[in-house]
């Protein structure tokens, strides 16, 4: 799969699937990404607590969440 930059409003709409408890398969297979990279980027919520099924986060909440994972 060719490399490709992932914006902030595709890192949100993973994380937002992800919290809903789709899983990293199908969410690769859906969002058209490896699943390594969608491994990538759902490991920081997970390190923070963050679970499948919990509290539902408004986008605004996933996009402060990833500018402080991902400061790029």
């Amino acid at each position: 799969m060719a490399r490709r930059s992932i914006l902030m409003l595709d890192l949100v709409e993973l994380l937002t699937h992800w919290h809903a408890g789709r899983s990293q398969v199908r969410l690769s297979e859906s969002l058209g990404i490896d699943r390594k990279t969608v491994r990538k980027y759902t490991a920081p919520a997970i390190a923070a607590g963050i679970e499948p099924g919990g509290e539902p986060l408004s986008a605004e909440q996933w996009a402060e969440l990833i500018g402080g994972w991902f400061p790029e």
